[in-house]
């Protein structure tokens, strides 16, 4: 069998991609997947923040707040421990790995996203303002990517379990969950908004 026939993306065969499986899991060395966790943490943020920018439809602004932002935001804060799992599950030593990726996608994005709003989208912002967002916006962005992140690390998980390439459907209920979280927390900030003011 020679090394084309094992490349990921060429094992339709389950048992195929367990001998793909095994030989991956040989070349890993916990040194270079840490390495590898801190540079994916890095870049989670900003491809979060991207993948933000992105998706800026027009339409409904109840819907962009309370489903779509919250769609968005939370798969591109897991997009790289995602691509990653998705790729090559192996590359992960251990299940705690996509999860700090995760957070720190979340952290990063809370930072730059309160960075742009308290010097940029929002003239003047009050002290009560700055402090809800340095403190609740922060645990909901790492608090929702903690919760998405153990859906990609359950994704991981199965895979290596099972020998089989990775599913989405094995870790879809945990980062619906974030989604959800994401989205009330959204619609309450609305429903509140007239009596705080722009919290």
């Amino acid at each position: 069998m020679d090394s084309i026939e094992l490349e990921p993306s060429n094992l339709k065969n389950s048992d195929l991609y367990g001998v793909w499986l095994d030989k991956q899991l040989q070349k890993q060395s916990v040194g270079t997947s840490w390495g590898l966790t801190f540079l994916l943490s890095l870049i989670a943020g900003p491809l979060a923040i991207l993948t933000a920018f992105y998706n800026q439809p027009g339409g409904s602004q109840f819907l962009l707040l309370v489903v779509i932002g919250p769609l968005v935001e939370e798969m591109g804060k897991i997009l790289a421990p995602l691509m990653m799992v998705e790729r090559n599950p192996t590359r992960f030593t251990s299940a705690a790995q996509p999860i700090v990726c995760a957070i720190a996608g979340g952290l990063v994005f809370s930072i730059i996203e309160n960075v742009l709003y308290l010097n940029v989208y929002i003239p003047d912002p009050s002290p009560m303002l700055i402090t809800w967002r340095w403190t609740v916006c922060v645990a909901l962005h790492t608090g929702c990517s903690f919760v998405a992140g153990c859906g990609v690390a359950k994704i991981r998980n199965c895979s290596l379990s099972d020998r089989k390439p990775p599913r989405m459907e094995t870790g879809a209920f945990l980062i619906i969950a974030a989604v959800v979280i994401h989205g009330l927390y959204n619609l309450i900030a609305i429903l509140i908004d007239p009596f705080f003011g722009s919290i």
